[in-house]
């Protein structure tokens, strides 16, 4: 769960943010809630074509993938799983696959259409199955909104200064020199990083709300997200309050948990009282991804 949820090939040139921060047993029992998630998408420019955009993402993947370690897929089954199960909540055209990377940060990000990222250490942080789904919740809300595809698309445009795209070499080529302009061009850099952060303030609270509405769905515990984020962004409980807010003392991370809150109050109450519970499942395939011989030797 990237705070600040930036493209991951960008993230890691650009270096923006400090705060970037189961093939054995079953999935816990289903115990569905009525509530129907509902993605509110905001009109934005995206020059690439479902085609094209599958072309942006498999370039993204193949430089992440080079870069960082991909566990073995025995490893990543249970990923899946819980994955397989949120998506009955999503349209019948969403495919994608959970791939576990090994890298010092606890983080999870989407890649195209059809892939989300969660690393070994952020594996480690969750505390459940219920957690595990509201984090892949708030990923399947970027990808629905083709989020990656709206930033490059602005990028494009206001770096190289072109608005279309052609083949997956063309597209490889065109991140490949926006890259470098923000590397190397610190007037680059900065519009980078404002079209990014625009992004991110656009998308972070809908993502969440549609993590808490879909995990609730998919039978997981809705409060689980909160505890994640709250634990993970350092927020200790507090959401600010009036007085806060008119003082310019909230955070953007106590407004996200606010955010979270209120869409929490959104559910029916039988659906609030869903209790997080890490199963035995959960804990052998938690204890497995952390302790692999192979992994640990890297």
């Amino acid at each position: 769960m990237r705070i600040a949820h930036i493209p991951v090939t960008i993230l890691s040139t650009v270096c923006l943010f400090a705060l970037c921060v189961f093939a054995a047993g079953t999935v816990r029992a289903q115990h569905p809630c009525s509530v129907t998630p509902v993605l509110g998408v905001l009109p934005a420019a995206n020059i690439f074509s479902a085609q094209q955009e599958q072309a942006l993402g498999d370039v993204e993947a193949e430089w992440v993938e080079t870069d960082y370690h991909v566990v073995p897929d025995a490893l990543s089954a249970h990923l899946n799983a819980v994955a397989a199960r949120m998506l009955s909540q999503f349209p019948p055209d969403l495919r994608l696959r959970v791939i576990l990377i090994d890298t010092p940060e606890a983080d999870s990000f989407s890649m195209g259409p059809e892939r989300i990222y969660i690393t070994r250490k952020m594996v480690s942080m969750l505390s459940n199955d219920d957690e595990l789904a509201g984090l892949l919740g708030h990923e399947m809300s970027h990808i629905l909104a083709h989020q990656n595809a709206v930033v490059v698309t602005e990028l494009f445009h206001e770096i190289l200064g072109v608005n279309a795209v052609s083949d997956r070499k063309d597209i490889s080529d065109k991140l490949l020199r926006t890259l470098a302009s923000i590397d190397q061009d610190k007037k680059a850099f900065l519009k980078a990083a404002r079209i990014i952060q625009r992004s991110e303030d656009i998308h972070q609270y809908e993502a969440d709300r549609v993590a808490v509405f879909v995990a609730t769905a998919a039978g997981f515990s809705p409060q689980a997200y909160a505890d994640l984020f709250d634990r993970f962004a350092k927020t200790n409980g507090s959401s600010g309050n009036f007085l806060t807010d008119f003082a310019g003392t909230t955070t953007s991370n106590e407004r996200r948990l606010r955010e979270i809150h209120k869409a929490l109050r959104e559910l029916p109450r039988a659906c609030r009282e869903i209790v997080p519970a890490a199963s035995a499942e959960f804990r052998t395939w938690q204890a497995a991804v952390i302790s692999d011989p192979d992994l640990v030797r890297r």
